[in-house]
């Protein structure tokens, strides 16, 4: 004899039992998880923030003069205007400041700050308008992507639901390897490789002019590459934080369920 639940079921149409019974079983079963479905939400908003970054900071390039500078002494003497940093890079280094990715130049720490001509959107200074809506729409995106694949693959519990939330991770990993290796700028110019090296206060410390300049300073022989660090974009931007916020966004479907989790565990 079947009951009211099994009717409703059976009143279903054939593709939607089918789909919703290969969710429950990928749930279900301790060691499946929905990869398939994180990698989609997860893409999604890997794609959606990063174009948010990038549209951002090209706005902010179109408002910024790039450095101008004289270089060399008397009739030898030019005029050197400098390229901008592509706004694909630097909408890059934008997106991965929020996860709290440092850089580095030619191996010494450094901030987004110190890159010349970058004119990245989120500088990791003072909250702005633009740069909170930035940071809220990076860390909303994760929890949003992990409350996402909970929801559509139907978690019935907490544990499920965390597990559903952490699949989001894999797009975030993949972007943080491309943007590692792909996302680095060699400076070449006087004027910008001067401006990483001048000082204490405004350029990274441990770059010494004699290493990139000639003596006269008017001249590059060896350019000064920027890019992100590669252990903090892979840790940080794409395992730690996106783990931790996906799993936040899955147990957000499962408020109840978590809290007496937890409570279980405390007691």
């Amino acid at each position: 004899m079947s009951d009211g639940k099994q009717l409703d079921y059976d009143d279903e149409p054939a593709g939607q039992q089918q789909r919703s019974q290969a969710q429950h079983q990928t749930l279900d079963d301790g060691t499946d998880l929905p990869i398939k479905e994180g990698a989609v939400f997860g893409a999604i908003s890997v794609i959606a923030t990063y174009l948010a970054h990038l549209f951002l900071t090209m706005i902010t390039t179109a408002q910024r003069t790039p450095i101008a500078e004289t270089v060399g002494i008397g009739d030898d003497a030019s005029l050197v205007v400098t390229e901008m940093v592509p706004s694909w890079k630097a909408g890059g280094w934008s997106y991965l400041s929020v996860f709290g990715t440092g850089f580095e130049v030619d191996g010494e720490a450094a901030t987004l700050g110190n890159a010349p001509n970058h004119a990245a959107a989120f500088t990791g200074g003072s909250f702005t308008l633009s740069t909170l809506f930035l940071f809220l729409l990076t860390v909303g995106g994760i929890v949003a992507a992990g409350y996402a694949v909970a929801k559509y693959t139907d978690a019935d519990n907490a544990v499920d639901a965390a597990k559903a939330g952490v699949t989001v991770t894999l797009p975030y990993l993949v972007f943080a390897v491309l943007a590692a290796f792909l996302m680095s700028h060699a400076y070449s110019e006087v004027p910008t490789v001067e401006a990483l090296i001048r000082g204490e206060q405004t350029g990274v410390i441990g770059l010494e002019q004699g290493d990139y300049l000639n003596d006269a300073g008017d001249s590059v022989p060896s350019g000064v590459e920027f890019a992100p660090s590669t252990s903090d974009a892979l840790l940080f931007a794409g395992i730690i934080v996106p783990a931790v916020l996906g799993t936040v966004g899955g147990l957000l479907t499962q408020p109840r369920d978590a809290l007496e989790t937890v409570m279980a565990k405390v007691q």
